[in-house]
């Protein structure tokens, strides 16, 4: 089976080293020595493999749509077409540079296939300038990355050791943004027997992801004293999507984070240390003639010393959460780029968490293991679904520039209350979309400049 010939080629392989930080003060602010026009990028060509099969046993009015079709979950994005695909998952390219010594400038545009640019072939991902003029309060504006997690917040290309990131982060965190649809009994927006009234909704995904970022200004700054150093970042941003500038409601996001920080040694992205930190974003959604609240925080730590890391964080949810189409497949002469409609909860909870390690027992060969649980949907038991992932990971790094990442992950669903499923049909349809999910296989290259 392939699958086994890419384990084997996994255990054979396992191969930059990913080192802490404080992103927000990386990525807004540019060296003293910096040019003022600089470019740079980097590119991402992917291979992804799902050892997946095609639906069988599904039953009731829905059977002859599912069965022998591949359950989106099982399909590479963002276009969910096929099983085993290549393609330029990320392409980025931009320009930065200090244009006096209190300014600075970060420009970033994407070009790959993915779920940030899946309507646009071009997206523009950061547009902001740093003010570094008051003591303690460096002023960001434009857009650029919220203050949130550590996953959303570490750059890609040089400190970003897996190819895919946790499902905590990426069904939480990263944003896409939906309106209300008038017919909520509509395909694929099915119910769930058992399920709180009102608890699932009909939305229409309107854009791709936001790729953690959003139009904003940002207050922020660090402090140090010996060893140890305080960081914080507050931002007001609009909660829309991030090819619009303008908001689509009122109400505005606010996100802040705090950082804690011991150095071992060194400075700026490749520094060794160990950090604590805290985040927020709390923020309004329109939806049809309503507004619902969206809050995501979390926790976590970092620790970078010598050959080692390890690392973890704990993310939650409430509101505007979607639960995917259902039945979870293509439907008959559709598609799953926006706009597609699927089950969104206005008022749904779910929380996450991921503990990862890494350990470079070679200057061109590192290793490292991640496992992450999401628990989606926990205040309505019918809906409640848990998804829990081991991968196991290897880096080679041809040279300064040029790495490879090796990914395999072993996927599980769960359905907490069975029971609470509303007829017998409902259950074994949900037993056999839990029991189809499949393992996933990755391969990725990364050329930064």
């Amino acid at each position: 089976m392939k699958i086994k010939r890419i384990a084997a080629m996994l255990a054979a392989c396992l191969p930059l080293s990913a080192q802490a930080a404080n992103w927000v003060d990386v990525i807004a602010t540019e060296p003293a020595n910096q040019a003022k026009i600089k470019p740079f990028g980097f590119i991402q060509p992917v291979y992804t493999y799902y050892d997946a099969e095609p639906i069988s046993g599904f039953l009731g009015p829905d059977a002859a749509t599912t069965n022998g079709k591949y359950q989106i979950q099982n399909l590479v994005q963002p276009t969910f077409e096929e099983t085993e695909q290549f393609q330029l998952l990320r392409a980025q390219f931009g320009l930065r540079g200090r244009l006096t010594d209190k300014i600075s400038y970060f420009l970033l545009t994407d070009v790959g296939h993915n779920l940030t640019t899946v309507q646009h072939p071009v997206m523009v991902t950061d547009a902001s300038m740093t003010f570094s003029f008051i003591p303690g309060a460096k002023i960001r504006a434009g857009l650029f990355k919220l203050p949130t997690g550590e996953e959303a917040l570490v750059a890609n290309p040089i400190s970003f050791s897996y190819v895919y990131y946790s499902l905590a982060t990426s069904q939480l965190v990263q944003e896409t943004f939906f309106r209300d649809v008038a017919n909520p009994g509509a395909k694929p927006c099915a119910g769930i027997p058992g399920s709180t009234a009102g608890f699932l909704d009909c939305g229409r995904a309107v854009s791709g992801n936001n790729a953690f970022r959003d139009w904003g200004i940002q207050v922020f700054d660090s402090f140090t004293k010996n060893n140890w150093e305080l960081g914080y970042a507050a931002m007001i941003s609009n909660g829309n999507e991030i090819e619009n500038i303008g908001d689509n409601n009122s109400s505005k996001d606010l996100t802040g984070r705090l950082q804690l920080s011991y150095i071992f040694k060194g400075k700026g992205p490749l520094r060794e240390d160990a950090n604590v930190f805290i985040w927020r974003q709390s923020g309004e959604r329109s939806w049809g003639t309503t507004e619902h609240d969206r809050i995501r925080e979390g926790a976590g730590f970092r620790v970078t010393k010598g050959p080692v890391r390890a690392s973890g964080e704990y993310i939650r949810a409430d509101g505007m959460i979607a639960g995917g189409p259902n039945p979870p497949v293509q439907q008959p002469g559709g598609n799953l780029e926006p706009p597609y409609s699927l089950n969104v909860a206005p008022q749904g909870k779910a929380d996450g968490w991921y503990l990862e390690a890494g350990w470079r027992l070679h200057p061109d060969w590192e290793i490292e293991a991640r496992y992450d649980v999401f628990d989606r949907f926990h205040n309505d038991p019918a809906t409640n679904r848990v998804f829990k992932t081991w991968t196991l990971g290897g880096q080679y790094f041809i040279n300064k520039t040029t790495r490879v990442t090796l990914n395999y992950e072993w996927r599980e669903q769960e359905i907490p209350s069975l029971a609470a499923i509303g007829n017998a049909t409902a259950q074994s349809n949900a037993m056999t979309i839990a029991n189809n999910l499949g393992d996933r296989a990755s391969v990725q290259l990364t050329w930064n400049f």
